[in-house]
């Protein structure tokens, strides 16, 4: 399977203190990977650099084989990388259609095309029947979803996930790991997901990366992940024996 992303030395620092660190990651086409490490271990600044709205200090972000480290934001997205953040990105007082319109419209599409993008975008991240409904009225696992279907309508080839299931019940989270999933095999989408909840992390059966002190420590299927005693030590919150 072709290399969608490669990620190789991504460092940064702000003043004194070294955010990410000699970061490396790959990630194929129509693949899922998780970031995950305490608070503090750099995961927001990694997912900053390759969204384009931190600078790195060093190393390359190869996407589609162009390395885009220091493009600006709205030049990554455009070339199809997008990303979703923790606070809400939508517009509350537009309904759902309209939300979805304004990816839609972005990609260039004809007007008279528009609704039929919006129509298909709605069912697969299952708000065709939220198409009226005000943003602001939707339950808030479903306005994470519009949020998801935002990046699919602008055309994402990478999603960048900031903790999708913040906040969500166990239900919604369950739900929001087939979404994903069925993106990914019906649209042939990839995503790295920042996420804290490893219970949603096992769901997805990707491979993951661990980040502590703004390095890799680790990298692995879950299975492996957890059985690993420095990752243990520093993010488990379990003994070394």
């Amino acid at each position: 399977m072709a290399e969608l992303l490669e990620v190789q030395g991504l460092s940064k620092s702000f003043g004194g203190v070294q955010a990410n660190e000699d970061v490396h990651l790959s990630l194929a086409e129509a693949s899922v990977r998780c970031v995950v490490g305490p608070n503090g271990a750099g995961k927001s600044t990694f997912v900053s650099m390759l969204s384009g709205h931190t600078v790195p200090d060093a190393g390359s972000i190869r996407f589609r084989d162009r390395d885009i480290a220091g493009w600006p934001a709205h030049k990554v997205a455009k070339a199809g990388m997008v990303r979703k953040f923790q606070r809400p990105s939508f517009y509350p007082d537009l309904t759902v259609a309209q939300n979805l319109e304004i990816p839609v419209l972005a990609t260039g599409r004809r007007r008279g095309r528009v609704g039929e993008a919006v129509r298909d975008v709605a069912e697969q991240v299952r708000l065709t029947d939220a198409l009226d409904v005000r943003a602001a009225h939707l339950p808030h696992g479903r306005t994470q979803w519009l949020e998801m279907g935002m990046l699919v309508a602008r055309d994402a080839e990478l999603m960048l996930l900031d903790e999708p299931t913040a906040g969500m019940t166990p239900e919604e989270t369950s739900a929001t790991s087939r979404l994903i999933e069925t993106l990914v095999r019906e649209r042939g989408i990839s995503a790295i997901v920042i996420e804290h909840d490893m219970s949603f992390v096992r769901s997805l059966d990707s491979e993951v990366t661990v980040l502590h002190l703004g390095r890799v420590i680790a990298e692995g299927p879950m299975s492996v992940i957890e059985r690993d005693e420095q990752v243990r030590a520093v993010y488990l919150g379990q003994e070394v024996t």
